[in-house]
């Protein structure tokens, strides 16, 4: 501050002041001045994202204020309803409430009936015909096996110290600092919840915070929800999601085409995969193109139902299986919307009948499980990597015709697996790129699925 002030006086003295060493001084003293600030502010900015509990959106929020990008949330004032503004506050947050309650509901009643033409749509299959015909062995049962107080305590230690907090208002700061008197109870009720097979009902309800993406701020479908779970079920998931993994990483369930949500993999290995496979077609002289899908919703769109058969089909059965039945039961969310620092608008509870449950710890995993065989169907004709729901195909061939017709063949087996399997591809956002050399540049084609693609 001292020598910005300095600057300044420098700066007044100049004007008075003619003489050219003091102009010389003045520029040299500037930028001297501007150098130390950027070092500063970077040391600033350092320091900020190394002690950060999420580097990640730590870095994104210094990018967004250094080029002069809002981070401040967007007031929610009204949205409009079938062509109607609705600004009554209660109204406006029971529509939030409704539209993230039941957007999966929407989706799957809105999926396009072409998206298969008429002629094939009688040869739709069940998604067990894709497991039975792609996984030959079968999966030894697994018996989780019960909690102890250090696991409980080591749980609690590693969860992040934030003030944020679920419908019970307890955040994660209050639980550690409590944990030296809880963690015997929690950890009988943990070991009552294994041998049970039943999930403790108070830990299924989720606060949802509307989060603005892009477009008119009017529209709810313009808004991300944002879940917040109680810090005690992240006890109680992980709990049952520690078991799970050793399971499913001790028989190599787990598809290796699969990147998201992963220890040790991230999506710098996905973009290396997919770099490499490109380069190494091109350099054997191949043609190359990659279809790079979007899902509607997907972690929204689970099916129940689907899912609990495929963990039994993986060796989760029993009342292992039904603890998986009661976790994804029964669930509710509440929309709260704030309107300063201290006042706040709260929805009515609706329950959630399918999905997986988001900002869980369980969530992500089971989301793998359930598009765990997906790969395998495209391994045929192609080369998939799926980050998470972000599936990408990549096609080579010498003749273009050939690559052409692959391509179509497994677009078809694509969105075969996705309709059985209740989940929805947008068309709209799925593309087809071709990868070219000057060689290949006149080797072109087109694709056209049913006049979706």
């Amino acid at each position: 501050m001292k020598s910005c002030k300095h600057k300044r006086e420098i700066y007044n003295e100049l004007r008075n002041n003619k003489d050219p060493n003091f102009r010389v001084y003045y520029r040299n003293y500037s930028k001297l001045l501007s150098t130390v600030i950027k070092k500063a502010k970077r040391m600033e900015y350092d320091k900020c994202i190394l002690y950060s509990h999420n580097k990640i959106k730590t870095t994104w929020g210094i990018i967004k204020k250094e080029v002069g990008r809002s981070t401040s949330r967007i007031e929610i004032s009204a949205v409009k309803i079938d062509g109607k503004i609705l600004n009554n506050q209660q109204e406006v947050v029971g529509e939030f409430n409704k539209y993230f309650a039941n957007v999966a509901d929407k989706i799957k009643r809105h999926v396009n009936k072409n998206s298969i033409p008429m002629n094939d749509q009688k040869n739709e299959v069940n998604f067990m015909h894709y497991m039975n015909q792609d996984f030959i062995n079968s999966y030894p049962n697994i018996n989780y096996n019960c909690s102890t107080i250090k696991e409980i305590e080591n749980i609690i230690k590693s969860l992040k110290p934030k003030n944020s907090c679920g419908y019970d208002e307890i955040s994660s700061i209050i639980l550690k600092l409590c944990s030296p008197f809880i963690i015997s109870p929690i950890n009988y009720i943990c070991n009552k919840m294994l041998r049970g097979g039943v999930f403790p009902d108070r830990l299924k309800y989720a606060i949802i915070n509307p989060l603005y993406k892009n477009g008119d701020t009017w529209d709810v479908t313009n808004y991300r929800p944002i879940s917040l779970l109680t810090s005690f079920s992240k006890i109680f998931e992980t709990i049952i999601y520690t078991r799970t993994l050793e399971h499913l990483n001790k028989y190599n369930i787990l598809s290796s085409e699969q990147y998201g949500f992963r220890k040790g993999l991230k999506t710098d290995n996905a973009i290396y995969k997919l770099t490499t496979e490109i380069l190494n077609s091109m350099n054997n002289k191949q043609l190359v193109a990659g279809v790079f899908c979007d899902l509607e919703k997907a972690f929204d769109c689970v099916d129940h139902d689907i899912l609990l058969t495929k963990l039994k089909f993986y060796g989760i059965t029993g009342k292992d299986q039904a603890l998986y039945e009661s976790y994804l039961s029964n669930r509710y969310i509440r929309t709260v919307i704030h309107k300063n620092d201290v006042n706040t608008v709260s929805s009515e509870w609706l329950n959630i009948r399918q999905g997986v449950p988001q900002g869980s710890v369980l969530g992500p995993l089971l989301f793998l499980i359930y598009i765990n065989d997906l790969p395998k169907v495209l391994n045929r004709f192609s080369t998939p990597v799926i980050f998470a729901d972000d599936t990408s195909i990549l096609f080579s061939h010498s003749n273009i015709n050939d690559l052409s017709r692959n391509i179509l063949t497994t677009i078809e087996i694509l969105n075969r697996w996705f309709r059985a399997n209740k989940l929805s591809l947008n068309f709209n956002k799925t593309h087809c790129i071709q990868f070219k050399t000057k060689a290949t540049i006149s080797d072109t084609f087109t694709i056209n699925y049913n006049n979706n693609f």
